[in-house]
């Protein structure tokens, strides 16, 4: 059994304590990933604008990379407020990457959709997995 900041342990909290500080937590994940995702959209509309033979698996693997600092900042120092460990959530995010980029597979030849309409759907898709893992391992608190 594990204790907070104020020695009390998880599970003699408040059933609705936890809720509410889960839901908050959610909230600032829901918050930053926006931040994020706003990024990855802008800059693959952006490179796809300029350069519109570019293949839309390198303009989003270029927007990744960009939209990927935003998050790890914003989940660091807002989401959780904690340092966490960045290669789990490196991991996480190349697992969400790797979703993304199956899902944008799948929408290209399974629904003949392509551009920044694909990636869109492919990109808004993947949160509430990466939520999780990001939660629940990649910034879990670590106790003594």
């Amino acid at each position: 059994m594990s204790a907070d900041r104020e020695g009390v342990s998880e599970s003699d909290r408040p059933v609705t304590a936890r809720a509410r500080e889960e839901a908050g937590t959610a909230t600032r994940f829901g918050l930053v990933g926006l931040a994020a995702t706003g990024v990855h959209l802008g800059v693959a509309a952006l490179l796809l604008f300029l350069w519109p033979q570019l293949n839309e698996f390198i303009a989003n693997i270029i927007a990744f990379c960009v939209a990927f600092q935003v998050s790890l900042v914003g989940h660091r120092r807002l989401t959780f407020k904690r340092q966490g460990s960045a290669w789990r959530f490196g991991l996480v995010a190349a697992g969400g990457f790797a979703l993304n980029n199956g899902l944008l597979a799948l929408l290209m030849q399974g629904l003949d959709l392509s551009g920044f309409v694909a990636i869109a759907i492919a990109t808004l898709s993947v949160p509430i997995v990466t939520y999780l893992a990001s939660r629940l391992w990649a910034f879990k608190e670590d106790h003594a």
